[in-house]
């Protein structure tokens, strides 16, 4: 919770947001020893803040650390602190100053892996997906990472909680505000196999608009490999994609020959961005090992995913 206070400080001006800080206000934060230290500081850099506004946001700033403090199923985590992921880095200037975490935060900074996808995937996608989820548990030890959103993201984590395997749920909202409100019980799950929850926002914040963009820019930067398994072009997921991209992060997607419209992203991720093409156990291996493909093989088949979920009949 280093920090803390003058983080929660800035949280309750108007006017300074988080790029205002690490550009402006990021030396002075290290320098610190309180918040009246930092409101010299505004007075300086931001002399349109009167003494009445600073004031008020240091009697908020108390109130909400006296708050979190006292609340043990929180960690606080700041972006001074050692427990802080490393990974998040990646970011820049647009990586959360303070994560809230519910759970094992030190899985955070584990080799992870996030499964993405559409909130309405058809049922063979929901079929694939399990399939996927529970052969990377079984071939590896990353943590998965997901949103805690419908359809994909509830599927990944459903998958790995009856596993009793860890998973990670990034929310678009506080810690407190399980979004959406029906994945509660989920929520309580993954706390209850080892995971965690974590957010960027105040425990008690409801989602808006953009934060579900943050919170997408977060699931990837978390994770060393991402993975969608059914996504649109044109849809939230490609959030997640896209920043993946953008931090070098390893992609991947379930692939095959017959995908309709509502692959099209995946179609998108292996054409146009380089995504590895997931179509068998043996490709999902190499991806985690990032070896080269083997040469196609009849004395040695490996069976892929629509096969393995859908056998052809013998006569």
């Amino acid at each position: 919770m280093n920090k803390l206070k003058e983080l929660l400080f800035f949280n309750s001006i108007k006017g300074i947001g988080k790029t205002a800080i690490y550009r402006r206000y990021f030396d002075d934060l290290q320098k610190a020893e309180g918040i009246e230290f930092i409101k010299e500081a505004v007075k300086q850099k931001d002399k349109h803040i009167s003494e009445e506004e600073m004031d008020l946001a240091e009697r908020k700033a108390e109130e909400l650390y006296s708050s979190i403090a006292s609340d043990q199923s929180i960690k606080a985590v700041t972006v001074f602190d050692e427990l802080y992921p490393k990974k998040l880095e990646v970011m820049g200037m647009k990586k959360p100053l303070v994560l809230y975490i519910k759970g094992d935060a030190k899985i955070l900074s584990e080799q992870n892996v996030a499964i993405i996808g559409t909130r309405k995937p058809t049922e063979w996608a929901e079929k694939v997906e399990r399939r996927l989820v529970k052969k990377i548990i079984e071939i590896s030890d990353r943590v998965v990472v997901s949103g805690l959103a419908l359809g994909c993201d509830k599927i990944a984590h459903e998958v790995v909680v009856e596993e009793k395997k860890k998973t990670i749920a990034v929310l678009p909202s506080g810690v407190n505000v399980i979004t959406p409100a029906s994945h509660k019980k989920l929520a309580e799950m993954i706390l209850e196999t080892g995971g965690c929850i974590v957010s960027e926002y105040l425990p008690d914040a409801i989602a808006f608009k953009t934060s579900y963009i943050e919170r997408d820019s977060i699931v990837a930067a978390l994770s060393d490999i991402v993975i969608a398994v059914e996504c649109e072009e044109k849809s939230g997921t490609m959030h997640t994609v896209k920043a993946a991209k953008e931090y070098k992060t390893v992609l991947g997607c379930y692939y095959n020959e017959k995908m309709g419209k509502s692959y099209s992203g995946n179609l998108y991720m292996v054409e146009v961005l380089g995504a590895e093409k997931i179509m068998d156990t043996e490709d999902l291996e190499r991806i985690f090992t990032q070896t080269p493909p083997t040469a196609n093989n009849d004395e040695n088949h490996q069976v892929t995913i629509d096969e393995f979920l859908n056998p052809p009949q013998k006569n």
